[in-house]
């Protein structure tokens, strides 16, 4: 598994217009995404989930027009959160920062995983593990790479119809259980 920290895509390198459009429409796309997504048998880089939907081809170098098979890998709508966590924490409102945790970032996103799937609450698993005091977020890779982000149960606030994918995420995962 590769190491997850807290991170942001710069917004000069956010998806234009465009480029979301041939995201979502393209058969070139989709072609690549299929690739990928079989490449990598499905499963997220970071934390090891599998699932046939909702996984996310990410850029890693958050390039959206940098379409090279090294340049693309899996993660799950969790781990799209931390790694794009201002846009989680300003913009999607559903991830908390916190400055001490027991654990990596990997292991916060598979125990949350497992323990929301024991039906336990937010305040349950963040009592697990062991998160303490909050802190803001800031577009600075070095003071974001020593804090800890927990994706909250809440539903993600939606954008001029963006960020509906995370929600219908919740929705398939919790009826898979």
């Amino acid at each position: 598994m590769k190491e997850l920290f807290l991170s942001f895509a710069p917004p000069e390198k956010w998806r234009d217009e465009q480029q979301t459009k041939w995201l979502l429409k393209s058969e070139e796309w989709k072609d690549i995404r299929k690739k990928i997504l079989n490449r990598d048998d499905f499963s997220c880089v970071y934390c090891g989930y599998k699932s046939e939907k909702y996984q996310i081809v990410d850029h890693i170098d958050s390039n959206p027009e940098n379409d090279n098979d090294n340049n693309l890998q899996i993660i799950c709508q969790m781990c799209n959160l931390i790694k794009h966590s201002g846009q989680g924490v300003s913009l999607r409102n559903v991830v908390d920062l916190y400055k001490e945790s027991k654990y990596s970032q990997n292991e916060i996103i598979r125990i949350t995983r497992e323990m929301r799937d024991n039906r336990k609450d937010d305040k349950e698993i963040i009592l697990f593990l062991d998160l303490k005091n909050k802190a803001e977020f800031k577009m600075d890779k070095d003071y974001l790479k020593k804090l800890f982000g927990f994706i909250t149960s809440r539903r993600a606030l939606s954008l001029e119809g963006k960020g509906e994918m995370y929600n219908n995420w919740l929705d398939y995962y919790k009826n898979l259980k």
